[in-house]
């Protein structure tokens, strides 16, 4: 049984851990202890001194509680007479050189320095000396920083060391002229993820984005999830007037500049408003009737032509659950055909739901040591980096890396390979776990970490050959209590494979083939195919041979990710691309749909825990785009589907009834890898090619904006991006 000690917090008795401090007693005591410096995302500071409180028998007069650890029996007072006195001597001395500017400072209504003064009701001051007022910077990237509000709480500080192992800000000069500041007060040079934004608790530093737009008793807020990589972070959209104007994190955790930043592509200007139909060798507006007539016509000219094979669908990894689920039985059940693919599935590593599933990515620091074979793993998935950041800097385990390069990840290393791919770090780390010789120093020491730890987490890469897929699975049981890390790099993949969208799989795993097409056939009311369809690669090529006529694209970019695309898609006889924007594909289509953006309609997204999550709409659909469901929705029904559904919730009851992982799989639960069909089963769900989207374009120096739809159309995002160059 864990050793507990009790304690007595203004008369309410608790049992908490030996190593808990005063002011964590008191939140499991439900006794607030107004706090400035204090975070649960950091260490112990006491730098304010706002939560002192009296301790019983102790020679102390006052204590701070968050730096000061509980003893069995103690007794403490948190609002006494004096205690008051003492915290609103200690705001007169916070405010004597604060600026009192909170009719212009955007974070009034929100400002925790504003809320204790009103709550002690501080009146006139009895300092009259001229306050110390030193210049704004307005000269860094998105975020502007307002030193003389700055309250020397140290929260950006340490959340900037502690959380991101970047320490870009730091404390400056000596007394009275204390600051925080970068090194020589140059403009902040750093990953511009905006957490030092969120957890400072006065102005001192705010977004260019949000400058001037509300007030946060203004705001409205919805609560959704990030859709720029697969770990899926919770978001809140705060909106004014029913316009998205800010973005901050819903569960108090961490927010990349992408997912922080990035949500404005959904106001850019090129946003696609109406249907539009080609015309004499030009796309022109057109009405949804006649856009849609248009689909209907040449499906059905085409199907009867060539049947429903020469016909292919590529889904997207950016639309919800429910519209993948719907693409994917539009083309089995309404088209004919189960050519339907990803062609995100080239950027997937070999194993992915079938060997390598992920842990939950907060359990990371649970885990002795880490195993990182991607030195990239913080630009891929911002949240998985943030993470391992924590296991070393909060939780004190060992971090073995494998980087050829150099980053943060190298600073907190107990060992660093360098080796330029994982196979060759592999192939020397093996032989040393097995035998405990050879390899050199660096990787024994390495073994050795390994070895002794009682349980590993293992960073799997983004892509994966085959021999690094078999020489992971031969590493794997040579730890002890491992668990898998893959890094996904796309927002909505695992949810996209969920659905089926693949041409050999319907949903839920379940294999094309007699059993599998009775079960969905009787469920969908319809005739399905017989055989499994095309992949995304074999439909290009059929593009070639003139197998493939028509093709339907959902919020997908081929041609915009590979250049070399471009000739092979305009070979087909009709095209159909469903979008927000008039992407390099949408500009070859025979007729462009208008989709909503995420912040416009409701729905699921299952991040690479496998983790179901609840999007909520913030904004009304832009012009006269339609949620991806409801496109297809109104499609089916005019080529003779007798489907129906009122809202994505229709859908998402359907796949509980359909697809067994989801059968009681609550928002926000996990569906357990042992229920998968596909587990420890020798399926390879990713595919390769040497020359299809062999090159990634990226933003010069950062992995973390690779090139997408939406991120290339983020105003912010572009303020922190170079020239994009492939590599």
């Amino acid at each position: 049984m864990e050793n507990t000690v009790t304690v007595t917090i203004d008369g309410v008795t608790v049992k908490v851990k030996p190593t808990a401090t005063i002011l964590e007693a008191a939140k499991a005591a439900g006794v607030r202890i107004p706090v400035l410096c204090a975070d649960d995302k950091l260490h112990p500071y006491g730098s304010c001194r706002i939560c002192i409180v009296e301790v019983e028998k102790s020679p102390r007069k006052f204590t701070p509680s968050c730096t000061t650890p509980v003893n069995d029996n103690m007794s403490v007072k948190t609002m006494s007479p004096d205690l008051i006195e003492a915290r609103k001597r200690i705001l007169e001395l916070l405010l004597n050189n604060h600026p009192l500017d909170c009719p212009i400072c955007d974070k009034a209504g929100s400002c925790q320095l504003q809320d204790l003064v009103h709550e002690y009701g501080l009146g006139p001051s009895r300092f009259h000396e001229p306050k110390r007022t030193v210049a704004p910077s307005y000269h860094s990237k998105v975020i502007d920083r307002e030193v003389s509000r700055c309250v020397l709480c140290g929260k950006c500080v340490r959340v900037c060391r502690e959380q991101n192992a970047v320490g870009e800000l730091a404390f400056t000069r000596r007394g009275d002229k204390s600051k925080v500041s970068t090194d020589f007060d140059q403009p902040l040079d750093c990953e511009f993820c905006g957490e030092c934004v969120e957890i400072c608790p006065v102005g001192a530093l705010t977004t260019k984005q949000f400058k001037y737009k509300g007030r946060t008793w203004n705001l409205d807020r919805t609560t959704s999830v990030c859709n720029y990589c697969g770990c899926g972070c919770r978001t809140s959209y705060e909106s004014r007037l029913g316009r998205i104007v800010r973005v901050k994190s819903a569960a108090r955790n961490y927010l990349c500049s992408k997912g922080r930043f990035g949500w404005d592509a959904v106001h850019h200007p090129d946003r696609l408003a109406t249907p539009l139909v080609r015309v004499g060798g030009e796309l022109v507006p057109a009405t949804w009737d006649e856009a849609i007539a248009m689909v209907v016509t040449n499906l059905h000219v085409i199907k009867n032509k060539k049947g429903a094979d020469s016909i292919g669908g590529l889904g997207s990894v950016r639309t919800t659950n429910e519209e993948s689920y719907l693409f994917q039985k539009f083309m089995r059940s309404v088209v004919g055909t189960n050519n339907v693919d990803l062609l995100a599935r080239l950027k997937i590593p070999k194993g992915l739901d079938t060997d390598f599933f992920s842990g939950e990515i907060r359990k990371i620091g649970g885990h002795d040591a880490v195993l990182v074979l991607d030195g990239d793993v913080g630009e891929l998935n911002p949240f998985t980096g943030i993470e391992i950041v924590r296991a070393v800097s909060q939780n004190y385990k060992k971090l073995v890396l494998v980087n050829s390069g150099f980053n943060k990840f190298n600073r907190l290393a107990s060992v660093v390979l360098d080796y330029l791919t994982p196979e060759a770090a592999l192939t020397d780390l093996l032989p040393a776990l097995k035998t405990g010789k050879g390899g050199g120093d660096r990787v024994m020491q390495a073994a050795a970490i390994l070895k002794e730890a009682n349980s590993v987490a293992v960073i799997i890469p983004g892509r994966t050959t085959d021999k690094e897929y078999a020489q992971i699975k031969e590493l794997l049981p040579l730890l002890k209590s491992v668990t898998t890390y893959p890094i996904v790099r796309r927002s909505n993949l695992q949810g996209a494979l969920d659905m089926g969208v693949m041409p050999d799989y319907y949903p839920g795993y379940q294999k094309v083939g007699p059993d599998a097409m009775s079960k969905f056939a009787g469920s969908w009311n319809a005739v399905l195919p017989d055989d499994p369809g095309l992949t995304s690669l074999e439909m290009l090529a059929g593009i070639k041979t003139g197998k493939i006529a028509a093709l339907y694209i959902m919020g997908d970019d081929p041609a915009g990710s590979d250049k070399g695309l471009k000739d092979i898609l305009d070979k087909l006889e009709f095209l159909v691309v469903q979008d927000i924007f008039l992407t390099e594909t949408a500009k070859l289509a025979d007729v462009v749909l208008p989709a909503s953006s995420i912040a416009e309609k409701t729905g699921t997204f299952t991040n690479l825990e496998r983790r179901l999550q609840q999007l909520n709409r913030a904004e009304e659909p832009h012009g006269e785009s339609r949620p991806d469901w409801d496109i297809l929705h109104t499609l089916a029904k005019k080529m003779g589907s007798s489907m129906h559904y009122a809202s994505p919730a229709d859908i998402l009851k359907e796949i509980r009834a359909t697809v067994p992982l989801y059968a009681d799989l609550d928002a926000g639960s996990v569906w357990p890898r042992e229920r998968s069909p596909l587990a420890g089963a020798d399926v390879d769900l990713s595919l390769s090619s040497d020359t299809v989207m062999k090159n990634d374009v990226i933003t010069s120096d950062r992995l973390l904006f690779s090139s997408g739809t939406m991120i290339t159309r983020s105003k912010e995002i572009s303020t922190l991006c170079r020239t994009a160059v492939e590599v």
